[in-house]
């Protein structure tokens, strides 16, 4: 019998890459001076915690794979976020892929100077979407303090693109 993740877990995947993609798509369009400047309060620049969610994701792979999808460029080359936002769908394919394979209760381990870590892998697949909602918190935070207009990246941003995954309709009533 084939492993069948649970789709809202699949769902909550191409949440994480919908909203990734839309913040992406937003920022590519700002000023070099407002992707690479220091953020407080947040990881790092704009592009900097693009990088940042972009490598926790491949870390993610890594430990249950110890593989991963090889960007088409280097990190020390200061990617573009057009390049990031290419490698960040080679990357949702792959973790999705992994979603459809790897049983959430499938062991992962982990080994260190002294130490191991044994769990299981729904761990990483909670952290994909956990990770990523929290910097682009950072991110929009920042952005809406320097006047950018956003739309909604939450999950009911997301069903308003989608309605059609969540069977949504909006109807008036008589009232």
């Amino acid at each position: 019998m084939t492993y069948q993740p649970e789709p809202t877990v699949i769902e909550f995947f191409q949440y994480n890459h919908w909203a990734n993609q839309e913040l992406m798509r937003i920022c590519i369009k700002l000023s070099d001076e407002i992707i690479t400047a220091n953020l407080p309060g947040s990881y790092g620049s704009i592009r900097d915690t693009f990088a940042h969610i972009l490598k926790a994701e491949i870390s993610f792979l890594k430990r249950i794979h110890g593989t991963y999808p090889q960007p088409g460029f280097t990190w020390e080359e200061n990617p573009s976020l057009s390049q990031m936002m290419a490698y960040e769908t080679e990357l949702n394919k792959a973790l999705l892929d992994t979603l459809q394979r790897v049983p959430i209760t499938q062991n992962v381990h982990e080994e260190g100077d002294g130490w191991t870590f044994d769990y299981q892998a729904r761990l990483i697949f909670m952290s994909v979407v956990y990770h990523g909602i929290a910097h682009r918190t950072d991110l929009t935070t920042v952005l809406n303090q320097k006047g950018i207009s956003l739309p909604e990246l939450d999950v009911w941003g997301y069903q308003s693109a989608y309605p059609e995954r969540f069977q949504a309709r909006v109807a008036k009533t008589g009232q």
